[in-house]
């Protein structure tokens, strides 16, 4: 069992020069240390053991060493690009608020448009009051100033991209129109929202689809006439690129 005194000794002494390795304790470790810590640890152990299989004639110190610089290198190249990915998250965390304030910035100009980054998606909210008269499923003209100014930003940062029509009423039930129930409203608006881009601004009908939410996805509590007027909404959701990987910050 000398040799498992070696391997177990060997292993105590690589972790301790790497962590009281030239470094301040009020100094946390970045990725790229702990890689190296780790890989080191785990090298010399591996070289250790390595060597005294008999490989090459090496005694379990010099395996140790050669496993320890060859753990140090791996763990460092794992570990520093761990650090590059969390930088670029953050930098691409910071970018998507600052594009978002500057869409919010664009629309200023337009009452009850809200736009918010979440899940990868663009989403653009608009209250139905601004798209419909009560109980109707047919756009306004006047909507269509507010539904060309925001389309006119998605053209402009997301033509490639496919967008989502959501439909979206409050929890009262129909009662005075033609409609079955909030599903078939809900679903009626966003195809007239839909029908709207495909068939008077050209948007291609594959990078399109409608769907209903009906009542079931409220924004705030359905117990007064303000809340009631936040949940009738449609949201023309841009999706996020095909090929892109998203990670919820929440």
């Amino acid at each position: 069992m000398n040799w498992m005194k070696s391997v177990l000794s060997v292993t105590v002494l690589s972790a301790c020069v790497l962590f009281t390795g030239c470094r301040s304790p009020k100094v946390p470790l970045t990725p790229a240390q702990q890689g190296a810590i780790i890989g080191g640890v785990g090298g010399g152990t591996i070289g250790a053991i390595w060597a005294h299989a008999d490989h090459g004639g090496m005694g379990g110190l010099e395996g140790a060493g050669y496993g320890v610089v060859a753990g140090v290198a791996a763990g460092a190249l794992v570990g520093d690009a761990l650090d590059e990915y969390a930088y670029d998250n953050g930098a691409s965390a910071k970018d998507k608020d600052a594009q978002i304030n500057d869409l919010q910035r664009q629309l200023a100009s337009l009452d009850n448009v809200k736009v918010e980054s979440v899940n990868g998606q663009i989403r653009f909210t608009i209250l139905n009051e601004v798209l419909f008269d009560a109980g109707k499923a047919e756009l306004k003209q006047s909507s269509k100033t507010t539904l060309d100014s925001v389309l006119a930003i998605i053209q402009q940062e997301y033509a490639d991209r496919d967008i989502t029509i959501e439909g979206h009423t409050d929890s009262d039930p129909i009662q005075k129109s033609k409609w079955k129930d909030n599903w078939e409203l809900s679903y009626n608006r966003s195809i007239a929202v839909l029908y709207y881009l495909m068939n008077e601004k050209g948007i291609a009908p594959e990078r399109l689809k409608a769907v209903a939410c009906g009542e079931s996805q409220p924004v705030a509590a359905n117990d007064s006439a303000a809340n009631k007027r936040m949940n009738r909404r449609a949201v023309i959701v841009v999706m996020p690129a095909k090929d892109s990987i998203v990670v919820d910050k929440k």
